[in-house]
C-alpha cells in the first residue's frame, strides 16, 4: 500500500468522525414471563468477578441487561483467521461466555473473507438487536487494499448500523494475528490502537501475549500462511476469554 506514515497522522483524525446511523426497527421487548425467567437462571451470576476486566462502558451493559432482565446479544465479527485452529478463537470464547455466564450471553458469529469495504458491500444483517460487537476490522485483509482512515471509516460504520437497533451498544476492537517480519502492517495495527483510543472505543491488545513480530518463535503460533495454528488460536482466545470473563 503506497501511503506514508506521515500521511496517516494527518488523516487519522478525520476518520473519528462518526459515520451517519442507519434506521432500522427496534427489536421486540421480551414478556414480563420471559424477563423474570432470565433474572431467576442468572440470579447465582457473579457479575462483578466475570466483568472485572472489561472496560467500564462494556460493563455497564452487562449489568444493565441483567437488571432489566435480559440476556447479553453478544457479536463476534471478524476475518475466517477467527476459525483458524482446532479450535479456532471464536469457538474457544463462545464456549468460555457460554460457561462462565450460564446462557446469560447468546453469541453469533460472523466470519468473512475480504476487506472490511467488501464486508459492507455484502450488507450483512447487523441491525438485530446486539449489546456488545467484538470487532477485528480485517485489517490484515486490508493491507495493500484498503487505507488505514477507510478502514476507520468503515469500523464507523458498522458500529452506526449496530447503534441504529441498540442505542448503548458498545464496540470492542481487537487487532487481527501478528505476522512475522510485519513492516506496514504494523502502522496498521498501532492505528487501530490509536483510533479506539480516540474514539473512546474498548480495545483489547493481545499482540501482547504473542512473540514480537520479529522473533523467529512467532512462527510456531502461526501456519505457513500466517495464519494462527492451534497454538496461536489459544494465547489469541486466552486474551480475549480474560477479558470477557475475569479469567
Amino acid at each position: 500500500m503506497i501511503f506514508s506514515y506521515a500521511s496517516w497522522k494527518e488523516k487519522l483524525a478525520s476518520a473519528g468522525k462518526p459515520a451517519e446511523q442507519a434506521t432500522a426497527a427496534a427489536p421486540a421487548e421480551e414478556t414480563e414471563e420471559e424477563m423474570e425467567a432470565v433474572s431467576e437462571e442468572t440470579a447465582d451470576i457473579d457479575l462483578n468477578e466475570l466483568t472485572a476486566s472489561m472496560d467500564s462502558q462494556v460493563q455497564e451493559v452487562f449489568f444493565n441487561r441483567k437488571g432489566q432482565g435480559e440476556k447479553v446479544q453478544f457479536l463476534i465479527i471478524g476475518s475466517e483467521a477467527m476459525n483458524d485452529g482446532e479450535p479456532g478463537y471464536a469457538e474457544l470464547l463462545t464456549d468460555a461466555l457460554e460457561s462462565s455466564y450460564e446462557g446469560f450471553v447468546e453469541t453469533e458469529v460472523m466470519s468473512f473473507e475480504g476487506t472490511s469495504e467488501e464486508f459492507l458491500m455484502s450488507g450483512p444483517e447487523l441491525s438485530t438487536g446486539y449489546d456488545v460487537v467484538l470487532m477485528e476490522p480485517f485489517t490484515l485483509k486490508n493491507n495493500g487494499r484498503v487505507e488505514i482512515e477507510t478502514e476507520h471509516v468503515h469500523i464507523q460504520n458498522v458500529f452506526g448500523e449496530i447503534l441504529s437497533a441498540e442505542s448503548d451498544a458498545e464496540l470492542v476492537l481487537h487487532p487481527p494475528q501478528p505476522i512475522y517480519g510485519a513492516q506496514f502492517y504494523q502502522t496498521q495495527v498501532s492505528a487501530l490502537e490509536q483510533f479506539a483510543e480516540m474514539r473512546d472505543y474498548a480495545y483489547i491488545n493481545h499482540w501482547e501475549q504473542w512473540p514480537s513480530t520479529e522473533d523467529l518463535a512467532l512462527k510456531e503460533y502461526l501456519t505457513e500462511d500466517s495464519n494462527p495454528n492451534n497454538t496461536g488460536a489459544a494465547v489469541w482466545a486466552d486474551a480475549l476469554i480474560a477479558y470477557f470473563t475475569g479469567s
